[in-house]
């Protein structure tokens, strides 16, 4: 199957919100999913991935310089690899991340971190590297569990 992509241009988006930059994520992976026909569980994971990253870069990235975040998306009979390009400051969220501790009083949880390690827990893996300025991070989804 071709790999897809999809691409936010944040000078170009600038007028955009993150909610709407995010709702034009997810609009073109349900058109994937529907054109792949990825189950419910897949389409929820490669959605969770997506819609974590997305916001991350959207929120951290920016005041890092980042000016745009792609996604490459490679259906195989087996397996979803994600690859997810930006250009902002350099995060490797399988070592920069911090863990948080699922056992910890809510009140005592510091806010952030806990998409990353759902992501982290969730998919079947996750690669990343620095090259050339940019950010790469793979994400390997197995289809079926």
């Amino acid at each position: 199957m071709a790999s897809r992509s999809v691409a936010l241009d944040f000078e170009q988006g600038e007028q955009q919100t993150n909610a709407e930059m995010l709702e034009s994520i997810s609009t073109q992976i349900d058109g994937i999913g529907e054109e792949d026909d990825w189950s419910p569980r897949l389409l929820y994971l490669v959605q969770l991935c997506l819609e974590e990253l997305a916001l991350n870069a959207m929120t951290y990235g920016r005041q890092m310089g980042l000016s745009e975040f792609q996604v490459s998306i490679t259906p195989g009979i087996e397996e979803i690899v994600l690859e997810l390009h930006d250009n902002g400051g350099a995060f490797d969220p399988t070592k920069d991340a911090p863990i948080p501790d699922p056992d910890a009083d809510m009140d005592d949880r510091p806010i952030g971190g806990l998409g990353i390690f759902l992501i982290r827990e969730m998919v079947d893996d996750l690669a990343y590297r620095r090259e050339e300025g940019w950010n790469h991070l793979t994400i390997t989804i197995r289809r079926a569990q």
